[in-house]
């Protein structure tokens, strides 16, 4: 996949963030769904009317209809039939877990601080660098997002058609339909009609999974690119800010600084303490907003990974154009948010190593307790984690890779007793 090409442009006519041809794209992806981080609320009074609750209490709806589903077919299913139905529950778990984050100020808090302080934009002039690595961002996150985007629109077609062609292929569309045959759904509830025999009924949810289907899609695609956007300007502001130490000049002529040398190593040390600080502050609010979030990404990755194993196990046509697209979407999204995020572990050893190398021994004894300083904060890990517990990273994403193919295997040889 490729997030960088040089012949993308940078917009040179903007006066802020939000007007980049990308950045127009993907809020008003999120408007569709009321996800964009909004500034202070204008109207109170229509809060509780906004789109964002009523999605809260529609996924809530169709969780508890999903496990619903899961009770009254136990032990009238085989697990192989109802693990469809348990993979589309624990993407509904997300789902609410992503929309009931979106309900609170403080993710608006982070996405506003993103757009107003931390994007690159802002740095841009700071120096020849700032430019070159704000360009270089620019381009990795304009087709990151088109790339995204798309991705939501080939999850949502695939995932709705599939069943569509197996009802084809077994005849249930036919007046008379065959004995034995019922319509397929790509998910599943329990409700008070008959949705797999009655083609209206049919209809109805068919419908309404379209659209449910494509605000979950949605809720994981744009909340894991505003994550992976967010990493990429710290990404680029470590740049900057190692590439600003490594530039730190030793004296020209003596082992002491001068005078008008001391005031520019002063300049650029308040410079990098101030950057290392915002730096820092905004990993720190990330963690804590994201962190329950992610936790449950992850844990969904856990249980579905070896879920779809299972499912692609059986190696027959009707169950690979099921299972097998969003087998490879879900492992691509923990791969690829995975390797991003890994990013900050790898720059953070890199500042250590920069900061260690900043000629501290011409040094006056306050410009020396700077050096400390920046020394003692480079020590804090930039690496993200999950509620303060599990970070985030390869080597979590190894684990879960590893573990999954150890539980498919598991649950592989019980079904396979069981059969």
């Amino acid at each position: 996949m490729l997030l960088y090409h040089p012949n993308t442009q940078v917009e040179e006519k903007v006066n802020n963030v939000e007007e980049f041809t990308y950045m127009k794209f993907l809020k008003s992806f999120c408007k569709i769904m009321d996800f964009w981080p909004e500034r202070e609320e204008k109207n109170s009074k229509t809060r509780i009317f906004r789109l964002r609750y009523i999605l809260v209490l529609q996924f809530c709806f169709t969780l508890v209809a999903g496990v619903l589903y899961l009770k009254n077919n136990f032990g009238k299913k085989t697990f192989y039939d109802l693990g469809h139905t348990i993979i589309t529950v624990v993407m509904n778990v997300v789902s609410v877990s992503r929309l009931i984050l979106r309900c609170f100020k403080k993710y608006d808090v982070v996405g506003q601080q993103f757009i107003n302080k931390i994007h690159l934009y802002h740095f841009r002039n700071d120096s020849e660098y700032s430019m070159k690595t704000y360009k270089a961002v620019h381009k990795i996150s304009n087709n990151m997002t088109y790339i995204f985007s798309f991705s939501i629109f080939v999850c949502v077609v695939t995932f709705n058609l599939n069943p569509v062609f197996n009802n084809i292929g077994s005849g249930a569309y036919k007046n008379p339909r065959p004995d034995n045959v019922t319509l397929q759904q790509c998910v599943y509830y329990a409700l008070p009609f008959d949705y797999t025999g009655d083609f209206k009924w049919y209809m109805l949810v068919a419908i309404f999974n379209v659209q449910k289907t494509f605000f979950c899609t949605s809720l994981f695609i744009l909340f894991d690119l505003l994550l992976s956007m967010m990493i990429i300007h710290l990404w680029g502001h470590i740049r900057i800010f190692i590439h600003n130490l490594n530039h730190i000049p030793a004296p020209r002529n003596s082992l002491e600084y001068t005078r008008e040398e001391r005031q520019e190593v002063d300049n650029t040390l308040k410079k990098c303490i101030q950057h290392h600080t915002l730096i820092i502050g905004f990993v720190r609010i990330m963690s804590e907003t994201y962190g329950l979030a992610v936790l449950i990404y992850y844990a969904f990755q856990q249980v579905v990974g070896c879920l779809l194993l299972l499912q692609c196990s059986r190696l027959d046509l009707k169950t690979i154009t099921r299972f097998g697209f969003l087998t490879t979407m879900v492992n691509q999204q923990l791969i690829q948010i995975s390797v991003i995020f890994e990013l900050l572990g790898y720059m953070n050893d890199k500042l250590q190593e920069a900061v260690y190398c900043v000629p501290w021994e011409y040094m006056d004894t306050s410009h020396r307790k700077m050096v400390y300083m920046m020394f003692r904060q480079s020590q804090i890990p930039l690496q993200l984690k999950a509620m303060n517990m599990l970070s985030i990273g390869v080597k979590t994403m190894a684990s879960i890779l590893k573990t999954s193919v150890t539980y498919y295997l598991m649950l592989k040889t019980i079904t396979a007793n069981e059969a």
